[in-house]
């Protein structure tokens, strides 16, 4: 019962630290780092539902061959992977959105003077 709760926490954990640091930088201000919050914490998220899904999977498959139904293994993966995608798509969709709507870094390179 812990297991899948211990997963789902250090991949949460470690998906959020991965975005925040691999993600490239928005402007300063409230609006931007709330966008970074979100889209972290819903990158965390994805990364918690796959390794929770991945677990799922692997635990039924070994379920099934214990119990010598080795025909019914394709199909668990197929519906888990079928499942995984279906769960993280919205999410990932919804991050990629916060992320993009998010306001750009101020680069300098369009003034009023250079216009």
């Amino acid at each position: 019962m812990a297991v899948p709760i211990l997963i789902c926490l250090v991949a949460f954990v470690l998906g959020t630290v991965l975005t925040a640091r691999w993600l490239p930088d928005l402007a300063e201000g409230r609006v931007a780092g709330i966008a970074l919050v979100v889209t972290c914490g819903l990158a965390g998220m994805v990364l918690a539902l796959v390794a929770v899904h991945v677990y799922e999977i692997r635990r039924q498959v070994t379920g099934a061959g214990s119990l010598g139904v080795t025909t019914a293994k394709p199909d668990i993966v197929a519906n888990g992977i079928m499942t995984l995608l279906r769960d993280i798509g919205p999410i990932l969709g919804l991050a990629a959105a916060v992320y993009l709507l998010a306001p750009a870094p101020d680069d300098g390179l369009h003034t009023a003077e250079s216009e």
